[in-house]
């Protein structure tokens, strides 16, 4: 309770758009004002992928919705880490209101997306490891930061074909030793903030799957890859 008197005083709800900056009221939703939310994708993409058992994306990815996550990783506003968790929280339960299944409620571990070394220094923090955090008190579900580490630092991705993507990936990650009896026979959420091709995904997976995961259940916000063959609920 203290923590979010004191979350409210640096960043208090409703007062400014977190997109745009517009002076907003509290009834607005996430922090969003009329025109911003608008122009938001929210619709669920449920994305096959390989070695996952079950990967979501909470949103498409557009000028409007990578400012959500540019915000927070760019910068420093890690209050958006609550935004965004309330709207992944929101996104699970649509699918189920829509009559859906949403493999990902079955999760008993949250297990972020690490970031590198180099990064976490400069940066100062892991975005998805920010999300999980309030994510993970929603839902009720235990966060295990240390299941998986980064190995090294790799190339932006943004400029990368998906073979460039994979061969970047590889080997960029380990199984935390700490983590690896906690995480077996497990049913984790692997959360990350955008997907693209895939080859963060499968890379981390296949790390899990070694591990002895039981069910890999992905989830990020936004989904900025090739929506062809995909299923878009």
């Amino acid at each position: 309770m203290i923590r979010e008197i004191i979350l409210d005083t640096i960043f208090p709800k409703g007062i400014y758009c977190v997109v745009c900056g517009k002076y907003i009221d509290k009834s607005r939703k996430y922090c969003l004002c009329d025109h911003c939310i608008k122009r938001m994708n929210f619709q669920q993409t449920i994305i096959p992928t390989e070695h996952i058992d079950f990967a979501m994306a909470s949103m498409g990815y557009g000028l409007y919705e990578r400012r959500l996550i540019f915000n927070l990783k760019y910068d420093d506003k890690t209050y958006m880490a609550r935004i965004i968790a309330d709207i992944m929280y929101d996104s699970l339960y649509d699918m189920v209101a829509k009559g859906k299944k949403c493999p990902i409620l079955q999760g008993e571990l949250i297990v972020p997306v690490p970031i590198s070394q180099e990064r976490l220094k400069a940066r100062g923090f892991n975005q998805s490891e920010k999300i999980a955090k309030h994510l993970g008190k929603k839902l009720g579900i235990p966060l295990c930061e240390c299941a998986l580490e980064r190995a090294r630092n790799t190339t932006a991705q943004r400029a990368l074909s998906k073979k460039e993507r994979e061969a970047n990936m590889a080997d960029a990650f380990f199984a935390g030793f700490k983590a690896m009896k906690n995480i077996k026979g497990k049913k984790v959420i692997l959360l990350d903030d955008i997907y693209t091709t895939g080859a963060t995904a499968k890379a981390c997976a296949n790390i899990l799957k070694e591990c002895g995961v039981e069910k890999i259940y992905y989830l990020s916000l936004l989904f900025a890859g090739n929506r062809h063959h995909l299923m878009v609920e």
